[in-house]
């Protein structure tokens, strides 16, 4: 929706709010301008509470409308920042752990190895040769 002159679409919010200062202009003359001092304690300048009460939801909906995604876009980098760096941290002391982890395995490997080649070269030279049996006597029939 456009307003008079045809540039810009126009809320309807700011709509209800020009109506509402056009009838009041109307229906006590002239409202000042910015230069000019405007004496509200003495005129009797009461609007009805049930439009203002109106007037306010529609201004807060309004605010919130125009915030809430501003608001969620906020929280979401703020909590891509923290989660990040921790996710980071984590990730990090996960990889340290990995690591000393496999080289432990490693080493381990490499030594059981080692062992299982030693010991397998060194047994049939520790093993003492099996005398012999001596030969019965008897034959067998």
């Amino acid at each position: 929706m456009a307003d008079e002159s045809g540039r810009r679409p126009v809320n309807s919010l700011v709509r209800q709010v020009d109506m509402l200062l056009r009838s009041h202009q109307e229906a006590e003359g002239e409202v000042p301008v910015l230069t000019e001092v405007a004496d509200f304690a003495g005129g009797d300048a009461t609007l009805d509470p049930v439009v203002l009460e109106v007037l306010a939801r529609q201004l807060e909906r309004a605010v919130l409308d125009q915030l809430g995604p501003q608001f969620n876009r906020l929280i979401e980098e703020r909590l891509a920042n923290a989660l990040s760096a921790r996710l980071e941290t984590a990730v990090e002391e996960l990889r340290a752990e990995l690591v000393a982890g496999i080289d432990q395995m490693a080493r381990e490997a490499v030594s059981s190895a080692i062992a299982n080649t030693f010991s397998a070269r060194l047994e049939p030279a520790t093993r003492a040769p099996r005398p012999a049996e001596p030969a019965s006597d008897a034959e067998p029939s």
